[in-house]
């Protein structure tokens, strides 16, 4: 069995192209819908100062939801191109465990209770509480290197104390 374990962070999922083109299109769909159920709105109007009105609120609108858009769509863009960032998350060794994201390094002597409650582990230090932390284990890249089983194992076979540990059953759906 393995004594030592350093998980590192999975990357976040990109959008496809093929994604932000229909993500485009439907925007643009939706446009077209709003602008003709408008001209069927105000077909029956023949005072030309509101249609003016009309047609500078209408144009406005438009021009903010365009902008709006464009501008999520470059994000979407700029998320895709961006090369993912594999980082350390957390380390559990001999001499402690060390949580990366918050810097946080604890020896186990000093760590008063660790839970996994649905893949979310919890330390506390009764001591120091800055030094208490939440990771969620689904964010890490825990299941290339061991089953979650073997990982509370090792965590057991360190820390000496009780490791609280709870998985919350499937359901059916059925509302059981």
């Amino acid at each position: 069995m393995k004594t030592e374990i350093t998980l590192q962070s999975v990357p976040e999922e990109k959008p496809g192209f093929i994604a932000i083109i229909l993500y485009l299109a439907f925007i643009y769909g939706l446009f077209w819908v709003i602008n003709q159920g408008l001209i069927y709105l105000f077909r029956d109007i023949t005072n030309e100062l509101l249609v003016k009105i009309f047609n500078n609120i209408i144009w406005i609108g438009y021009m903010f939801l365009h902008y709006k858009v464009v501008k999520y769509f470059l994000y979407l863009i700029q998320k895709q191109r961006r090369s993912p960032v594999i980082l350390p998350v957390l380390s559990i060794s001999e001499m402690g465990i060390n949580y990366y994201t918050e810097s946080k390094k604890t020896e186990w002597k000093d760590i008063s209770e660790i839970q996994i409650i649905d893949a979310v582990l919890s330390v506390t230090v009764d001591l120091n509480s800055e030094k208490d932390f939440k990771l969620n284990l689904f964010k890490t890249d825990l299941q290339k290197q061991m089953t979650q089983d073997n990982f509370e194992k090792l965590l057991e076979y360190h820390y000496k104390k009780d490791v609280y540990i709870y998985n919350t059953p499937s359901s059916c759906g059925c509302g059981c």
